[in-house]
C-alpha cells in the first residue's frame, strides 16, 4: 500500500516566495483559463455590489473553482452559447430570469440553473416550466448548497467515450472510426512518451495561476508539489481535487497541450495500475463482472443504440464497482431530465484479455469505497445488448471486454497502420488529425512540438513537413511554401540525397505550386521527386504512382 498523503503541508518561508513569485508572473489570459468541465455564471445587474454577493463567490468557488460574472444580459447569453465543451451552472437574479431563463435552457452546455431573488412565489411559478431550474431562493447560502450537491451528482456522469459501428471493412474509415483509433493512438503515446522534468513543475506553476484565490485548491496543490511520489498516483486521483477534474475536461475535449502537461500523471496512473493488476487478477478470478451508472445526454445514446455489436472506448479512466446495487443509484440521479436518459453499464471482463490495464483499488483509494475497479483510459469493449430494465426507466447497456485477438479492431489498427505507416510517434498523432480534417487541432499540435527545443531534427523537419501539409489545406499556399522549405532545408543536410522524405518533400512544394497555378515549378518540383523516388523505392511503390499521376495532371492543365 502507498504511504497516505498528508492533510496538510506547512509552506516555508522560500515556498512562499516562490508561489509569490509565480503569482507576480501570471498573465490574465491564464488566470481566466478553465482547467475543469464546470463553470459558475452569474447573471445579476448587482453581482458585485453587496458583501453577501462576493462571500458568496468564494464560498462557491470551492465547488467550482471556474467563475464568472456579467452585469450585461446579451453579453452573458453570447458568451454561453460559445461555451459549447463546458459545464455551465448559472445563477441569475430574478429581476432578469423569466426573460433570460427560456433563451438558454435547452443549450446541452446549461446544466443547472439557480434563480436568486428577493419574491421567492413570485419566481418559482415561471421557472417550474423548466426542469434544469433547481433552485430558486431568496437566500444566496442555500444557493451555495444546492449547487454544491448538483455538482456532487453531475459529476458522476463525466464520462467521455467513443463507440463504432459493427463490421468495420478497413478499405475506407469513416470519421467516427478514425476518432475512435486517434484516441487510442493517443494513449498509447501518452503512457509511453519520456516526458522532461520540468513537465510537473511547468503544470504546477500553471495550476497555482489558474487556482489562486481558491484556498482549499491552493493548498491541495502545495501538498502535490510538496509530497506527490509516483507510488501515489491512484490515491491522488481520487482525491476530491484539482487533478481529477483537470484531467477529465484535458482527456474528455482532448486538449493535447494539457494532456502533455498531465502527461507524468497519466503515466503513474497507468503504471501503479499495471502494477496492481498483476497482484489483484488472481483475487479477482477468471470472469468477473462490474457496473457503472451514468446520465447520458439522448442524442449520445441514440448513437450508441445504433451500434450494438460495436466496439465502445472509454476515453478516460473509469471507475466501476462489483456490487450491481451501488451503479443503479447513480443512473437515477438523470431521472426527470428530458434530455438525458438514465443507463446502467454492465461490463463482463475476461481478466485474461484486458488490453489495458485495471485494478481493484481499495487499498490505495483516498475514499472509502467497497470492490471499486478503476480501468485505464482508452479500454475497449464489445456492446452486447441495450435493454430497457423492468420496471425501471433505466436502461442496460451490456458491454464484453476486448482483448487483442479481436478482428474488428485488429482492422482498424491495421487500416491505420497503412495510412499512417509502422512508427508511434508524436507526428503521428498530428498526422491522424490531418486524416480526420482536424486542420486547427493539427496546426495547433505541429506548432506545440516545433516549440519543444528538445525535438531531433529528423521529428522537426518531419513536424513542419506535416504544419505544410495544414497550411495547403487551409488554403494559405504561402505558409505552406515557407514551412515546406524549412523542412528541405533540414532533410537536405541531415538525410542522404536520396531519402525517401526528401521526394515527399519535393511533391509536397509541387502540390502547393500546382494548386496556385504556377505548373511550371510544380513540374520541376514532381520531377525532382520522381527522380529521388525511382532511386530509393521500390518499382511497383504507389508514392511513384502517384507522383506520375501529379505530374499527369499538370501537363493536363497546361
Amino acid at each position: 500500500m502507498s504511504k497516505k498523503i498528508p492533510k496538510s503541508v506547512s509552506i516555508s518561508t522560500a515556498d512562499a516566495a516562490r508561489i509569490q513569485s509565480v503569482s507576480n508572473q501570471k498573465s490574465c489570459a491564464q488566470q481566466r483559463r478553465n482547467l475543469e468541465v464546470n463553470t459558475i455564471i452569474w447573471l445579476d445587474l448587482n453581482v458585485s455590489s453587496t458583501n453577501d454577493n462576493l462571500s458568496a463567490k468564494v464560498r462557491l468557488r470551492q465547488a467550482i473553482n471556474h467563475f464568472e460574472t456579467f452585469e450585461d444580459k446579451q453579453k452573458c447569453i453570447d458568451h454561453i452559447v460559445s461555451l459549447e465543451s463546458e459545464k455551465i451552472y448559472f445563477i441569475i437574479s430574478g429581476s432578469l430570469g423569466e426573460s433570460v431563463v427560456p433563451l438558454i435552457h435547452d443549450k446541452p452546455q446549461t446544466e443547472a440553473i439557480y434563480v436568486f431573488c428577493f419574491n421567492k412565489a413570485k419566481h418559482e411559478e415561471w421557472a417550474k416550466r423548466y426542469q434544469k431550474v433547481c433552485a430558486v431562493s431568496t437566500n444566496i447560502d442555500d444557493i451555495c448548497d444546492q449547487l454544491t450537491k448538483d455538482v456532487a451528482v453531475s459529476s458522476n456522469n463525466l464520462v467521455s467515450m467513443t463507440a463504432v459501428s459493427p463490421n468495420t471493412n478497413g478499405k475506407e474509415i469513416n470519421k467516427q472510426e478514425a476518432s475512435f483509433m486517434y484516441f487510442q493512438l493517443l494513449v498509447n503515446i501518452l503512457t509511453h512518451f519520456a516526458h522532461k522534468d520540468s513537465t510537473k513543475q511547468e503544470l504546477i506553476d500553471l495550476c497555482r495561476m489558474v487556482y489562486a484565490g481558491n484556498n482549499k485548491e491552493v493548498n491541495a496543490i502545495h501538498q502535490f508539489h510538496k509530497a506527490y511520489s509516483k507510488e501515489q498516483a491512484i490515491e491522488w486521483y481520487t482525491k476530491e481535487c484539482f487533478l481529477y477534474r483537470m484531467l477529465n475536461k484535458a482527456l474528455r475535449t482532448q486538449d493535447i497541450d494539457m494532456l502533455f502537461k498531465l502527461g507524468f500523471f497519466i503515466q503513474d496512473l497507468h503504471e501503479e495500475l499495471r502494477n496492481l493488476q498483476i497482484s489483484s487478477t488472481t483475487r479477482l478470478g477468471r470472469t468477473i463482472t462490474v457496473y457503472r451508472g451514468l446520465g447520458i445526454p439522448n442524442k449520445e445514446f441514440e448513437s450508441l443504440q445504433n451500434k450494438v455489436g460495436g466496439l465502445l472506448s472509454m476515453n478516460s479512466f473509469l471507475s466501476t464497482s462489483v456490487q450491481e446495487a451501488v451503479a443503479p443509484r447513480f443512473a437515477r440521479s438523470s431521472l426527470g431530465r428530458s434530455d438525458t436518459m438514465p443507463v446502467l453499464f454492465e461490463m463482463v471482463v475476461d481478466t485474461e484479455k484486458c488490453r489495458q490495464p485495471f485494478s481493484n483499488i481499495d487499498t490505495v483509494s483516498d475514499f472509502s469505497a467497497e470492490n471499486g475497479i478503476l480501468f485505464s483510459m482508452g479500454t475497449v469493449f464489445r456492446i452486447v445488448s441495450i435493454k430497457k430494465l423492468k420496471k425501471e426507466d433505466v436502461w442496460n447497456v451490456k458491454l464484453e471486454l476486448n482483448g487483442d485477438e479481436d478482428i474488428e479492431l485488429s482492422v482498424l489498427t491495421n487500416h491505420m497502420t497503412r495510412e499512417l505507416g509502422e512508427s508511434n510517434n508524436l507526428n503521428t498523432l498530428g498526422m491522424l488529425l490531418i486524416k480526420m480534417g482536424e486542420n486547427s487541432r493539427a496546426q495547433q499540435y505541429f506548432q506545440m512540438l516545433l516549440a519543444d527545443t528538445s525535438l531531433d531534427q529528423s521529428a522537426h523537419a518531419l513536424a513542419l513537413n506535416n504544419l505544410g501539409t495544414v497550411y495547403k489545406n487551409q488554403g494559405d499556399y504561402e505558409k505552406a511554401l515557407k514551412s515546406y522549405e524549412k523542412s528541405l532545408e533540414i532533410y537536405l543536410v541531415s538525410l542522404p540525397p536520396n531519402h525517401p522524405d526528401i521526394a515527399t518533400t519535393y511533391n509536397n512544394v509541387g502540390l502547393v505550386y500546382d494548386n496556385q497555378g504556377d505548373y511550371e515549378k510544380a513540374l520541376k518540383s514532381y520531377e525532382t521527386s520522381l527522380k529521388i523516388r525511382l532511386i530509393s523505392l521500390p518499382p511497383n511503390h504507389p508514392d511513384i504512382a502517384r507522383t506520375y499521376n501529379n505530374i499527369g495532371v499538370v501537363y493536363d492543365n497546361c
